[in-house]
């Protein structure tokens, strides 16, 4: 997996270092600069034109996934792909448009009591769906590429830059909270224009007409992956998002900024299989394409031990030291104690499955890959229904742990049935083994009073003991094979 490895490391790289950022603008700042309701704000705007971008891409990303590899050719600006991409776009936009205006009087009446702040700034809905839109299309185009990791580079670390010096501004009242949610709206469009200029400068978008001949022999699988993508796209954006608008809905906005704050920690853990997906998915359909299931099913069962390995390290880190985290934020949020927990084990069962999502999507079954999705969002949606009114922002996570806890049950069985392909073995138990053995570890080692303290010293013993048994009881291939490549490099430099 030499391509696969190398964008892998080099997006989990921008990854963790956006991570970093992230953590100081969403756990060290926000809380404290804003009220609970503006960081609601701010999160419920992103997630509804997360969805309503999603269904403006009318399932385009898919078919550029799945059918990219027919229209490649470098010369002929692959065949003017990028014009039926932005043409996609504009039309996604404008039924958009359509549909916002709609419900808009219902999303009024709705909010206006419980998230008057929400109702104030709905408008600024219209230009985040546009730029949600066009990051997906322009993003996906750019990684069948081969050029993943700059994707991440510009949304997870770049934009997380530029919203850092947003909260500076607000904080040393440059900037009012109006002035904030403007330029928060605005600097989301950076990656978009950065993504566009790099395929600008590589020659790789052409507006010339794309009613190529490859574009008419493939025109009928084009709108039948397009449809179904649609409805898998839409289902598992949805997915992410949805409970933050149910919890504003059955509670309000302030319960929101606390859920979305909480929710943060477990995106941590999927953060470096974001990378992977990106470029395997490239990979996997390419092997599809030439039915090489061979190379399908290595990827498979790597990404499904290491991506575990990567996450549960994570894990451990963050459930570690959660009293020390919650005494960094403010009291209000330690009732997002519980919700950190589910979304975490939610995150971490999805990892553990591997890239069992790209195979079954990106090959033949896409249309039960969408029945899956539609079920995951359905799923969602009812468990949240029951257990918010009962159980708070608490009951949304545990309703996504159970939803995600079928859906990677799904996955599962389906690719063992179809493909024959079982990534788990004894190397799971191991790390699942020495996962417990590292969190007891740091667990019995005494509370002290000073916070920083508590946490280097948690977090340092989580740490070397997961790493040390993880290579003595080699677990990784890969992770051996770079742990051994880096003890060569220092003992060469000596």
């Amino acid at each position: 997996m030499g391509t696969i490895a190398r964008q892998t490391i080099k997006g989990s790289i921008y990854s963790y270092i956006g991570a970093i950022i992230g953590f100081v603008n969403v756990v060290l700042l926000m809380p404290h600069i804003f009220s609970t309701a503006e960081v609601g704000l701010t999160n419920i705007l992103i997630s509804i034109s997360a969805i309503f971008g999603q269904l403006g891409t009318l399932g385009f990303n898919k078919v550029t996934a799945r059918l990219f590899p027919y229209f490649r050719n470098k010369e002929n600006t692959h065949n003017s792909y990028f014009f039926l991409t932005v043409l996609v776009g504009l039309t996604g936009f404008a039924l958009c448009v359509l549909v916002y205006y709609l419900i808009r009087p219902y999303l009024i009446k709705e909010n206006i009591e419980s998230s008057p702040l929400f109702v104030e700034y709905i408008y600024l809905l219209l230009p985040l769906i546009f730029i949600s839109i066009f990051y997906m299309l322009i993003d996906t185009y750019n990684r069948v590429l081969f050029n993943a990791s700059f994707g991440v580079f510009v949304k997870e670390f770049f934009l997380r830059i530029l919203i850092l010096i947003g909260i500076g501004l607000f904080y040393f009242n440059i900037f009012s909270f109006h002035d904030f949610i403007i330029y928060y709206t605005i600097v989301f469009a950076v990656p978009v224009l950065l993504i566009f200029i790099l395929l600008f400068y590589r020659n790789e978008i052409s507006f010339k007409p794309v009613f190529t001949p490859v574009f008419k022999g493939l025109k009928k699988e084009i709108y039948i992956v397009s449809m179904f993508g649609m409805i898998s796209g839409f289902s598992g954006i949805a997915a992410m998002h949805i409970d933050r608008y149910m919890v504003n809905h059955f509670c309000d906005l302030g319960a929101t900024g606390i859920y979305a704050t909480a929710f943060f920690f477990g995106t941590m853990i999927i953060l470096p299989g974001r990378s992977l997906y990106r470029i395997a998915a490239t990979t996997i359909t390419e092997a599809f394409k030439a039915n090489d299931n061979k190379i399908i099913e290595s990827i498979y069962k790597k990404s499904a031990v290491n991506q575990l390995i990567i996450a549960s390290l994570i894990f451990l880190l963050i459930w570690g030291n959660i009293d020390n985290i919650l005494k960094i934020m403010p009291e209000a949020y330690a009732q997002g104690k519980y919700v950190i927990f589910y979304i975490s084990l939610a995150y971490l069962m999805q990892m553990g499955a591997g890239v069992s999502s790209e195979i079954i999507y990106l090959s033949k079954y896409y249309k039960v890959y969408s029945a899956i999705m539609l079920l995951l969002i359905i799923v969602i949606v009812v468990l949240n229904i029951i257990f918010i009114p009962v159980y708070g922002i608490t009951g949304a996570a545990l309703a996504s742990f159970l939803s995600y806890l079928i859906y990677v049950l799904i996955k599962f069985i389906f690719i063992f049935y179809k493909f024959n392909f079982q990534p788990f073995n004894i190397k799971h138990l191991i790390i699942l083994a020495v996962g417990v053995v590292s969190y007891l570890a740091a667990y019995i080692i005494p509370l002290t009073d000073i916070l920083l303290l508590d946490l280097i010293t948690k977090s340092g013993v989580i740490v070397i003991v997961f790493i040390v048994l993880i290579y003595l009881l080699k677990a990784s291939d890969e992770s051996n094979n770079i742990a051994k490549n880096i003890i060569d490099r220092i003992l060469r430099k000596k």
